[in-house]
């Protein structure tokens, strides 16, 4: 018998305690994103696009590739981005710098509310290996791509053109670089930029630019403004989201997006839907950094923390993933017997302000060791043992065929039900029981606030078939509060789940953290 009618209401009467006994810094942090989330002005047109927009920190992206962004626009559309891709995850050891300069075309998007597609017309792109280790490993890479094909070897600073579009109008080659930077290299190599190394056949590398085809601009507020004449705000610009799988970025129209850039603009008002907004400039990372584009910043080495992950962490705002889920988590940790517990809530839109269905995990977890990918974060494994699933609109239930094959007896919207019965299900993609192999990264952020990042799910929602961790990260949960070493009532649940899952084998599979089975993307985005 998997569970009776008792351990069935002790489980459901544990997650309800869990939810309603929040410390009121857990309860401050959620009621402040809900607000944030709700108050946000979304208007993504090139007026508002025009402008200096970088990147808060050290970026990691599915790879791992450690990036930092520093993108102009004109208000023609007119634009030069520029990549800094750097050897570390604390952006200190630069590795090579890409720049694309091109033209970009707007209308709106069907895949994201609020955003625009973008159509960008790229003129050229270039590339500097920043050092000789970088320059050793483009030889490589383009004796691979472009066999029996000549280019000149690449040097440390020295400035390739890769690709060129034709039907463009062909300037003087450093032209359009001198109109929008100034350049002051105290190594006159930086200055060069080889015409001669021109390769045709790298024009692949488009793919690296891929983020501008889906675009939003949207205005969040401060927390820390007060009531004035102007509200404050920031100007955020979410730019698609990069492929999990190297081998499809080139063909890969994005769904969702990647952590924000911040517009680089101090008390400029901005009017939208006839109502004026201060902007200001929160950005840690100043833009005086980037007085050369071709020289990167060197940021500081981050402290490396402890995979110390107890205790209770939220999401701080409102989180978009591919195609079209939105949604909002919160996690306990317990340190005395690796006990956890989360919920993920799903909406129906990018404010977080209709819940469609909830649910709620819980298992035990393992710290595996440092992680050999990415430094500074750790390998872990969530053995997900129970699960329940609450849904509060009908049309899903019936849709979704969840009756008899999701949990026992009938659904009612709005009631949770436990799923062990089932074994999980099937159409959301949860199995019971299951192992996630994740990764795990505590940083500190520049107020003193613990934030916790756990692995990006893959782009295209599938379990990877080599059982391969994650190599990028979701957004971060902020740490709210501290919870007791372990829950008996947890315990109880999960050992009495523990004994009757060993009996079977345990197996690999989608975990119900990730929830992406194409039924509920279609269902979620429709709706």
């Amino acid at each position: 018998m998997l569970c009776d009618n008792l351990c069935f209401l002790v489980f459901f009467l544990t997650v309800l305690a869990f939810e309603t006994v929040l410390t009121s810094r857990c309860e401050e942090l959620v009621a402040l994103s809900t607000l944030e989330d709700k108050q946000t002005v979304v208007d993504t047109n090139l007026e508002l696009l025009a402008g200096t927009w970088i990147s808060e920190g050290c970026e990691t992206r599915p790879g791992p590739e450690y990036v930092i962004r520093y993108y102009q626009f004109g208000d023609k559309g007119n634009f030069t981005l520029i990549q800094h891709h750097y050897w570390d995850e604390s952006c200190s050891s630069p590795k090579l710098t890409l720049t694309a300069t091109g033209r970009l075309s707007l209308r709106n998007s069907l895949i994201q509310p609020g955003a625009s597609t973008g159509y960008p017309k790229l003129r050229n792109i270039t590339v500097i290996p920043q050092d000789v280790n970088a320059a050793k490993e483009l030889d490589r890479f383009v004796a691979a791509k472009c066999p029996g094909q000549y280019w000149k070897t690449w040097r440390r600073y020295e400035e390739h053109l890769v690709y060129e579009n034709k039907n463009t109008v062909r300037r003087k080659l450093p032209a359009y670089l001198s109109t929008v930077h100034n350049f002051h290299s105290v190594n006159s190599q930086r200055n060069v930029l080889h015409a001669s190394g021109h390769i045709s056949c790298l024009g692949s590398l488009k793919w690296a630019f891929n983020e501008i085809k889906l675009i939003k601009i949207q205005l969040r507020p401060l927390s820390a403004s007060r009531i004035k004449k102007l509200k404050e705000m920031k100007m955020e610009l979410l730019l698609g989201d990069i492929h999990s799988n190297p081998h499809l970025r080139e063909v890969y129209n994005p769904t969702s997006f990647q952590v924000p850039l911040l517009k680089y603009s101090d008390n400029e008002i901005v009017t939208v839907n006839k109502h004026p907004y201060l902007i200001k400039n929160t950005n840690t990372m100043m833009s005086n950094v980037f007085t050369n584009a071709k020289i990167p910043p060197h940021l500081l080495v981050k402290l490396n923390l402890p995979p110390y992950i107890w205790g209770e962490w939220t999401s701080v705002r409102c989180e978009i993933r591919n195609m079209g889920l939105y949604l909002k988590r919160l996690f306990y940790f317990y340190s005395e017997d690796s006990t956890w517990i989360g919920e993920h809530k799903f909406y129906s839109d990018p404010f977080c302000t209709v819940i469609r269905f909830s649910v709620t995990a819980a298992g035990y977890m393992n710290t595996v060791g440092e992680s050999k990918v990415i430094e500074g974060s750790y390998d872990i494994d969530f053995n997900i043992e129970r699960a329940s699933l609450t849904v509060m609109d009908q049309r899903m239930i019936t849709d979704m065929h969840l009756t008899d094959t999701c949990g026992l007896d009938e659904w009612v919207v709005n009631v949770p039900k436990e799923l062990s019965s089932t074994k999980g299900c099937l159409q959301l993609g949860i199995v019971l029981p299951s192992v996630l192999q994740d990764i795990v990264k505590i940083e500190m952020d520049f107020r003193g606030s613990l934030i916790l990042f756990l692995g990006q799910s893959d782009s295209d929602n599938l379990p990877s078939l080599m059982k391969e961790r994650p190599t990028a990260f979701q957004p971060p949960l902020m740490k709210c509060g501290d919870v007791t070493a372990y829950s008996q009532e947890l315990r109880d649940i999960l050992y009495d789940d523990l004994e009757i899952s060993n009996e079977g084998n345990r197996f690999f599979q989608i975990p119900v953290v990730m929830l992406t089975m194409s039924l509920v993307i279609c269902y979620v985005h429709i709706s």
